[in-house]
């Protein structure tokens, strides 16, 4: 196996000692292949092992030299962390390179890993096991990265962009496929903006915690003379390729974007999907199931071309080295006319399909169409409901078929009802169901709805204030409202007030709101101990991976509240808050708590995962804790103390070394045993 291609701390460490470095954040890209990293040979474009890492090196933009020529390793060679047992993919074929991406205005830097995988392959050699590959690879080193980046080849995109909706589940990190028409090296090529806004994304701290797709240049015009150029972000399960040679190939034809970057970056945080009800940790599901079809409505389609396909699981037999495999069509998306019409004339065709569906296949209906969706609108639509096919509304057949995959593969739900109620709800924001109450169910309108926002708020406002215009044509009041909202957001949670919070998140549609300094109601209410505010802000979908501008994360607020409470540092851990416990910050709050003596807070501490006999945390035996559950020194300060001891006092039943582990076993047995340990194996002692 290939080395752990986490970053390493201490690279790190040095990227905030340099001038103008507020952060950072690491992120870890995945590359499969595809046109973004292909060099050109005999005038056609191939893969080339690690020329996309070596090359990448020359150009400022994605490797600053300020930080390249350090002599720090960027990889950590082994970890203690609890989750560096999880199994990645990665072996001795791949290569694995780390950059670092010039600091921005903000004093921000993101430090990235480039896994490449080998043998590179175009997307349209894709299947199953490579995206179960990208799956457990982001698994596995889930917790020590803030952000992923997947690089993939155009054909496919649109496929895995839905597979890994599905698969990663309770997705709290951002997630950011790209692509490119021309490599990233070649002159006007569209693969700089992609992975440069793909890499921002992801270590941007946006808490976009979605399956995305980032593909550059869309264009407006304002007027003939100044055309507006942004790359806009989609979620992945909305996502189509409609074009096969231009830089804007992919469209999200029944969903505006969710963020779009420009000259700034702009966030839809109400456009984000958020799983109702508290959050669970980040896991994956990558047993798909692959007994499903996509079946094409046309006018020249007969009876049998359905039946073939439908057919019992006896004329789908073949043999394969004399055992018998049995092919049976779990699942069919239906692709019709428009809005979701069959030929009403055919009764075949709907005798086939009722006689699938009373075998209990699952079918969704979706349109041949680009844009738009099913909608019960006329009879020959209607029809289908009565045979059994479950209606797609607006969802992509890429999506439809992949969500098709997932809920057949769930085990848990067996009853064809429920799978059936599965495809009628949004499991990941796929699909609008009708009727659902939220601004995406009339997308059409969303400019209009953004300046409903604006003036819901301001009416608001105008209640608390008794002051407000609706008549705002130069924005001034628009300006203040989004100042003032998110300093709200932050008072009403730090003060537990749920009545303002419910009210603010029924006129904005989210709670996901940063104050000056990068803190969101989460940071507030976890700060001052509020386990209710906690809990409600949680189930509306803000992150719990935020930093704010200090460093802090809600769960680093908890640990230094005023008010501490094991119960709140547990609701975060649940829900997967994880302690960067290689952190400076952290490693200094420790020796703070150290120094104060204060048991209470280093046990919340340790139920986060500190180790307290890790050889990184240099702590002093003269710091005065003379608490016996708390490690408080290293081997070092174990070494030197026994250096120091007089040799007199140091045998016998009143010996020192005898009444220090009458005491103290516990805490003394880890870092004896490792001094004896490496002592031993070093030859520094003599062997028994």
């Amino acid at each position: 196996m290939l080395g752990s291609p986490i970053i390493d701390q201490s690279l790190v460490d040095l990227a905030l000692k340099i001038p103008n470095c507020l952060s950072v954040s690491r992120v870890l890209v995945l590359y499969t292949g595809g046109t973004i990293g292909m060099k050109c040979v005999n005038g056609s474009y191939c893969s080339v092992e690690n020329f996309f890492l070596s090359t990448l090196y020359k150009m400022p933009t994605f490797c600053d030299s300020e930080l390249s020529k350090t002599n720090v390793s960027p990889h950590t060679r082994n970890t203690h962390s609890k989750f560096s047992k999880r199994e990645s993919s990665l072996t001795e074929s791949d290569h694995i390179q780390t950059y670092a991406l010039p600091i921005d205005k903000t004093g921000h830097r993101i430090l990235y890993t480039i896994v490449e995988y080998w043998p590179l392959l175009d997307s349209s050699d894709l299947s199953m096991n490579e995206w179960k590959r990208i799956a457990q690879d982001i698994y596995a080193f889930y917790n020590e990265f803030d952000g992923f980046v997947v690089l993939h080849g155009t054909d496919t995109l649109a496929y895995t962009a839905s597979a890994l909706s599905f698969m990663l589940e309770n997705l709290d990190k951002p997630v950011v496929l790209t692509g490119a028409q021309l490599p990233v090296f070649e002159f006007r090529s569209d693969g700089w903006n992609n992975f440069l806004g793909a890499l921002m994304i992801a270590g941007g701290k946006y808490a976009i915690c979605e399956v995305t797709v980032l593909f550059h240049d869309k264009v407006g015009y304002w007027c003939p003379c100044a055309p507006l150029v942004w790359d806009p972000l989609f979620r992945g399960s909305r996502i189509v390729k409609c074009s096969s040679n231009n830089f804007d190939a992919f469209v999200s034809p029944n969903y505006p974007a969710i963020a779009e970057l420009g000259t700034e970056i702009t966030v839809n945080y109400d456009l984000i999907f958020r799983k109702p009800g508290l959050p669970k940790p980040f896991c994956i599901h990558t047993n798909l199931c692959q007994d499903v079809a996509i079946l094409n409505i046309f006018p020249l389609i007969s009876k049998e071309h359905i039946i073939s396909m439908l057919s019992p699981p006896i004329k789908g037999m073949f043999a394969i080295c004399g055992a018998v495999n049995i092919i049976q069509i779990l699942g069919v998306v239906l692709r019709t006319y428009g809005a979701g019409n069959i030929p009403s004339s055919r009764q075949d065709l709907l005798d086939a399909l009722k006689e699938a569906s009373d075998r209990g296949i699952l079918m969704v209906n979706v349109t041949q169409c680009w844009r738009g969706g099913v909608k019960a609108v006329y009879s020959t639509g209607m029809v289908l409901n009565e045979y059994g096919v479950t209606p797609g509304y607006d969802m992509t057949t890429e999506a439809a078929l992949i969500k098709l995959a997932y809920i057949l593969s769930k085990t848990e739900n067996k009853d064809y009802s429920c799978k059936r109620a599965m495809l009628l709800n949004s499991l990941r924001g796929e699909v609008t169901v009708e009727g659902e109450d939220s601004r995406a169910a009339n997308l059409s309108l969303y400019n209009i709805n953004c300046l409903n926002q604006d003036r819901n708020l301001m009416i608001y406002f105008a209640k608390l204030f008794s002051t407000a215009s609706l008549d705002d044509s130069e924005g001034i009041g628009s300006m203040w409202v989004q100042r003032i909202v998110p300093i709200l957001a932050c008072c009403a949670a730090a003060s537990n007030n749920l009545s303002c919070l419910k009210e603010m998140y029924h006129i904005i549609g989210h709670l996901q709101l940063f104050d000056s300094e990068g803190c969101t109601p989460l940071h507030k209410s976890a700060l001052y101990g509020h386990i209710s505010a906690t809990k409600y802000l949680l189930e509306c979908g803000v992150s719990v991976h935020i930093a704010d501008k200090s460093g802090y994360t809600p769960l680093l607020c908890a640990l230094n509240s005023l008010i501490l409470s094991s119960e709140l540092v547990q609701l975060l851990l649940d829900v997967g808050a994880v302690l960067n416990s290689e952190s400076q910050l952290v490693t200094k709050l420790v020796h703070q708590a150290v120094s104060d003596g204060d048991i209470q807070r280093l046990r919340l501490y340790q139920l986060c995962g500190y180790s307290f006999y890790s050889s990184d945390v240099m702590l002093p035996l003269s710091t005065g804790l003379n608490n016996s559950c708390v490690p408080t020194f290293t081997e070092n300060d174990v070494r030197r103390c026994l250096q120091s001891l007089n040799s007199s006092r140091c045998l016998g039943p009143d010996g020192i070394p005898n009444i220090l582990f009458k005491k103290c076993a516990d805490v003394l047995c880890y870092p004896f045993t490792a001094i004896f340990n490496r002592s031993f194996s070093s030859n520094l002692i003599p062997k028994m």
